[in-house]
């Protein structure tokens, strides 16, 4: 538990119009510290309010009831550093949302994706240094629209990488968010 005040009873910490109570030293009772009693992570949390959506053609902005905050957070992201249209909005050809990354090892990782437009006729996988960054092609191939999870191997370990997705339709290429990762340790 942590709170933005503390009112200190011997050694315990609790938070104004709260009867829960926890030791001190668990608890941030500094100035601007951590108002929420709990954490919750976003892959974990979904938006249960009605569909909605806002927007003209070819700028619809639309958040369905169920889908998860992180990929609602990464589309309103691309669109504040793109603009809402061409890749970001969801009635065109976007890039997909969603991106994370699983099964982190010293020499691999998947990178896995959602919220994938139904223009999309394939995907790449890209892959850079955190910095300098120089895209490279991680699939020989290219990645089918049904298909929403890739194995990056070859990678060092415990060394630093940024991943992204582009989906592509026809000459169209749109790029998802770049997550950063760290291999584990030899």
């Amino acid at each position: 538990m942590a709170c933005n005040t503390c009112n200190k009873i011997s050694s315990q910490c609790s938070c104004p119009n709260n009867s829960l109570t926890t030791p001190c030293s668990y608890t941030n009772c500094s100035t601007g510290s951590e108002r929420c009693a709990d954490i919750t992570c976003a892959e974990c949390v979904s938006y249960c309010g009605t569909t909605f959506e806002i927007g003209s053609t070819g700028q619809v902005i639309r958040v369905e009831t169920g889908e998860r905050l992180d990929a609602i957070i990464q589309k309103l992201a691309l669109m504040v550093s793109q603009g809402v249209g061409a890749c970001t909005a969801n009635d065109v050809h976007h890039a997909p949302y969603n991106v994370y990354v699983e099964n982190i090892t010293s020499t691999t990782a998947d990178i896995v994706w959602g919220g994938v437009s139904s223009e999309t006729d394939y995907f790449d996988v890209y892959l850079s240094a955190v910095t300098p960054v120089s895209w490279v092609q991680q699939n020989t191939s290219p990645i089918s629209n049904t298909t929403l999870t890739f194995g990056v191997t070859g990678l060092a370990a415990a060394t630093s990488y940024r991943l992204k997705v582009t989906s592509v339709d026809g000459g169209a290429t749109c790029d998802s968010v770049e997550v950063i990762i760290t291999t584990a340790a030899a």
